[in-house]
């Protein structure tokens, strides 16, 4: 893979977070708006090992083609992460209402689509997030024009319980820090305001979409599974005209993004590794994603990605940093002790 530039990690980033933000089940409380921001500030600082690991140009292919364990360990994560993004599929396509007979239909629908966009690439992929961006923008701000007369601030209460699940459910939430892990050797320069302007912008958008459910929706965010769904229903900014095919064609390019990053990644990391069947590894792992989400539940796959999440975004690349660290100490202190003795012998 070429060369990708940091607006457009950034944009790719963006737009399959969002994607995890709009599924996210049950927001309410000001608690959580505080843990989603402190979990974003903890995300920052799980970040640091990573950039100061990608100053080393291809550390990350060196150290999985020396340990290609590891770089399965990865392709594993992302593969758990594509069949999770389809469980969340199946469970919200009631809720979003999209034109066809059944989830089932819409979701064949769209991994069709998927087939076709993973095949051109992930550099393809890059390419085309800065248009989806905008469309994204302009779904948000017509969402913000249209719920702006409804909000009502006296429903906003300092409450204390809700942090720990806003932390979990934002940690939960956030396999896009392993994807950054691997794409950051394709960057040249602004590496640090790609990454901090996508958790960032992130916990925005999420403490927007929260602060709109509590202030607009009010109890009705109750009666549905998925509040930013019902926020979309009551955010219409025209009387006599619905936003609700905007919503619709933004769910799909999000999931589409999302899902063509995990295929893309799986490709790019087969490339390094077996490069001989490299050119299956698109088609392959959509097959294998969508076995994965028959075969388990929502509650199992979050489960696992949140485990595995801080080890391969932080502890993989720290351990590694570490290690280069202690490596160039020693080649120090051993050129340190040469020139001494150097110094001795000619003395």
């Amino acid at each position: 893979m070429n060369k990708i530039h940091s607006n457009q990690l950034f944009c790719i980033l963006l737009l399959s977070g969002a994607w995890s933000v709009i599924c996210i089940p049950a927001l309410s409380g000001t608690g959580q708006i505080l843990g989603i921001a402190a979990a974003c500030l903890m995300q920052i600082l799980f970040c640091l090992p990573m950039l100061a690991l990608a100053k080393q140009q291809g550390s990350f292919e060196k150290m999985i083609r020396s340990h290609k364990i590891l770089g399965i360990c990865y392709i594993a994560f992302f593969l758990l992460w594509g069949a999770q993004g389809f469980v969340q599929l199946w469970d919200v396509a009631p809720a979003q209402l999209l034109p066809t007979s059944g989830k089932l239909i819409a979701a064949i629908l769209i991994t069709l689509t998927c087939i076709y966009t993973s095949s051109c690439g992930l550099r393809a992929t890059a390419r085309a997030a800065p248009f989806v961006m905008g469309l994204f923008f302009l779904s948000i701000a017509v969402l913000i024009l249209g719920a702006w007369k409804r909000i009502d601030l006296s429903r906003i209460a300092l409450e204390r319980t809700g942090f720990w699940d806003g932390v979990q459910i934002y940690n939960a939430l956030s396999g896009e820090l392993v994807i950054a892990f691997i794409l950051l050797d394709k960057i040249k320069i602004k590496r640090s305001l790609a990454i901090n302007s996508y958790l960032l912008s992130k916990a925005a958008f999420c403490i927007l979409i929260l602060f709109l459910s509590i202030t607009v929706s009010g109890r009705l965010t109750e009666l549905t599974d998925y509040p930013f769904f019902m926020l979309t229903t009551l955010s219409q900014p025209l009387q006599g005209q619905r936003a609700d095919a905007l919503y619709i064609l933004v769910f799909v390019m999000l999931y589409i993004m999302h899902i063509t990053l995990q295929t893309g990644v799986v490709g790019h990391l087969m490339e390094i590794l077996f490069p001989a069947i490299s050119r299956y590894a698109s088609p392959a792992s959509l097959f294998i994603m969508l076995l994965l989400a028959w075969m388990t539940n929502l509650p199992t796959t979050q489960g696992i990605t949140s485990i595995a999440l801080p080890v391969l975004a932080f502890l993989v690349p720290l351990l590694l940093r570490t290690k280069q660290f202690a490596k160039s100490i020693r080649k120090q202190h051993s050129e340190t002790e040469f020139r001494n003795y150097d110094q001795e012998h000619f003395l």
